[in-house]
């Protein structure tokens, strides 16, 4: 760096030596200038005469001097370019903030104040305006396309445009090469860095997201959304849900929260586990939008406000630790008893709305219920099938809790015979596949 920067002072001082001639000759220049004026002034239009050859005399003194100056400018254009090139050489071998300090005032000095000298993460990195020409292999994941070198240190002017640009070397996470081994890159690498980043994310979402699972979150919504906005229509929904809020709430969130977790680095992506937050996330717009219609706001909002945070932060989670092998039809069987229970409890508390309302839920319900079971039997053989299975785990649940509460006889008889076909549904399913 010594040698650097003795090369730079060197060449510096002969640029420093260069505009003095400049000025002293722009100067000159210029008082010839006037005296030249002057002298055509007196003159006029006469020709041949003693001044003629002043003026001539003065014209070829001038021509001189702007022989002098361009040369003087040419070879201080050069001189500046190797400066420039010789201090962004020496910043990177700058080892202490001293050093750094003294190559900055050496560019000041040198470009009058007109010229900032930029390391890689001042011109933004990889994906910014460094010049890239190389790339390192690495089998730290974290490094993965962040700089491993700056080469050589950048320049802007004052209008922000790059005079140079900083040169870099970049990481690239390869664990099937060697580590260490450099190759020789160009700016087209950055292309292939966003593509890469681009094809990722685009890879995440379509296996999480596009696929039968997020009709089954949409349609979950759909159906919430429907009794949730009838009872905030019809202004019962205080007499229904509002003493829910806090201890339904909080049993519900902690639950989720519980499986999320506890399947975080186990359940594979795409799956059960993934739909839950989403569905969270949608069923917590829908209340958002419902808490309008109850008499206490604050109460109201609970419930959205834990299941928006629960979904954005299971998705986050989901989206930065999840890689697990294990399929999500292991986890379907708590979550469905899970979800029988509270859809159990939550019916017991429609029913205190109008009779055509908690009518309608039942009978959406054992639709749905009945519908499931069906086609756990009938489309046992696939994913659709498995999925129908722990739905009508979910209605055999369902009519278990009811069975606690009704008094009647036919109603526990009609509840009890229903339950036991939604249970020995998927029970059967299980069968068929472990014979086939």
């Amino acid at each position: 760096m010594k040698e650097l920067f003795s090369q730079a002072i060197q060449k510096m001082k002969r640029k420093d030596f260069l505009d003095d001639v400049v000025r002293e000759k722009t100067a000159e220049g210029n008082s010839l200038t006037q005296e030249l004026s002057l002298l055509r002034k007196k003159n006029g239009s006469r020709s041949g005469g003693e001044l003629d050859l002043k003026i001539y005399q003065i014209n070829a003194k001038r021509a001189q001097i702007d022989k002098i100056i361009a040369k003087c400018k040419a070879e201080i254009k050069v001189l500046k370019k190797d400066i420039l090139d010789l201090l962004t050489d020496c910043y990177v071998k700058a080892n202490a903030p001293e050093l750094i300090s003294k190559v900055e005032s050496a560019v000041y000095h040198a470009f009058e104040g007109k010229v900032k000298i930029l390391s890689d993460k001042d011109a933004g990195g990889v994906n910014g305006d460094c010049q890239i020409i190389g790339v390192i292999i690495t089998h730290d994941k974290k490094k993965k396309f962040t700089t491993a070198k700056l080469i050589k240190a950048g320049a802007k002017n004052s209008q922000g445009v790059y005079l140079i640009r900083p040169q870099i070397v970049v990481y690239e996470y390869d664990k099937k090469q060697e580590e260490g081994i450099f190759r020789a890159e160009t700016d087209e690498y950055k292309k292939k860095v966003k593509e890469r980043k681009k094809s990722k994310t685009l890879t995440y979402l379509k296996g999480v997201y596009f696929n039968k699972n997020t009709l089954l979150s949409l349609a979950f919504t759909l159906i919430y959304a429907l009794f949730a906005v009838w009872a905030c229509v019809g202004g019962f929904a205080d007499g229904c849900y509002l003493n829910l809020s806090l201890r339904y709430t909080a049993v519900i969130f902690s639950a989720l929260s519980i499986i999320t977790l506890a399947t975080l680095k186990t359940a594979k992506r795409g799956g059960l586990m993934d739909m839950i937050p989403l569905t969270a996330v949608l069923v917590s717009i829908v209340g958002f939008a419902c808490s309008v219609g109850y008499g206490d706001l604050f109460k109201a909002l609970v419930f959205p406000s834990a299941l928006l945070i629960y979904g954005v932060v299971a998705l986050i989670l989901r989206a930065k630790f999840a890689n697990g092998k294990d399929d999500s039809d292991k986890f379907g069987l708590p979550v469905a008893i899970f979800l029988g229970v509270i859809v159990g409890f939550v019916f017991g508390k429609m029913a205190k709305g109008p009779s055509v309302y908690w009518i309608t839920a039942i009978s959406v319900f054992g639709v749905i219920f009945i519908s499931s079971a069906v086609f756990a039997i009938v489309k046992k053989k696939t994913e659709f099938g498995k999925v129908c299975s722990y739905i009508s785990i979910v209605g055999s649940v369902f009519c278990a809790v009811r069975l606690l509460f009704v008094p009647n006889v036919l109603v526990t008889v009609i509840l009890a015979v229903v339950g036991a076909f939604l249970g020995l549904c998927p029970t059967i399913l299980k069968l068929v596949e472990k014979d086939v």
